[in-house]
């Protein structure tokens, strides 16, 4: 982890990016490759100490996986304590949008479908390939990263990990069951929630 990021740091609205349920995400004002995740309550903290558990599992890893965002350690806020990730983002510097996002906006998927299957293919065979321990895939984890080749590229932003008392799937012939099983689910959430087939 940088040494750097130790220093307290002050946020403010300025810096908002996103909330979802348990989370605050911020643009770190200093460095605008990373951003900071805040919980909405300090004792809520389970899904982050799960993702946390397995970002130091994997960095053991030979080869870091290209699916997910980097993790890069905690820091304190004027908001409480901080965990920093890397922010994806297009290639235009704008920060990536969630595939749930593109798929709500009126006529993109029609339009752009042939991309979004082939980046959707490529993350699905490189997520498997790198055992990523995940929990439900949802649309609202997922970014789709515009101008990453011409198709875009999809990562896993939220969700990961096993809330399992052993963590069975942080080893890979296990992690690649569940994601056998994670995926045939995803795809059916895709066609009750978009009717689409993807």
């Amino acid at each position: 982890m940088d040494a750097a990021i130790r220093e307290k740091i002050k946020l403010s609205f300025s810096d908002f990016i996103a909330s979802g349920r348990h989370r605050v995400c911020y643009q770190h004002p200093f460095d605008n490759s990373r951003c900071i995740k805040i919980h909405h309550n300090a004792v809520n903290i389970k899904e982050t100490l799960r993702e946390t558990r397995y970002y130091y599992h994997i960095n053991n890893r030979k080869r870091t996986p290209s699916t997910i965002p980097k993790y890069y350690g905690t820091l304190e806020t004027n908001l409480g304590k901080g965990y920093v990730f890397q922010l994806i983002k297009d290639n235009t510097g704008c920060v990536s949008q969630t595939l749930d996002y593109y798929l709500r906006k009126e006529g993109y998927f029609e339009e752009n479908k042939k991309e979004i299957q082939v980046a959707y293919m490529e993350f699905r065979e490189q997520i498997y390939n790198d055992a990523i321990a995940t929990m439900t895939l949802k649309t609202y984890n997922i970014v789709y990263q515009l101008g990453y080749k011409p198709y875009g590229k999809f990562v896993l932003v939220d969700n990961l990990g096993s809330a399992k008392l052993i963590p069975l799937d942080y080893f890979s012939v296990f992690a690649r069951l569940t994601l056998r099983r994670r995926f045939a689910d995803f795809e059916k959430l895709l066609y009750r929630a978009y009717s689409i087939t993807i």
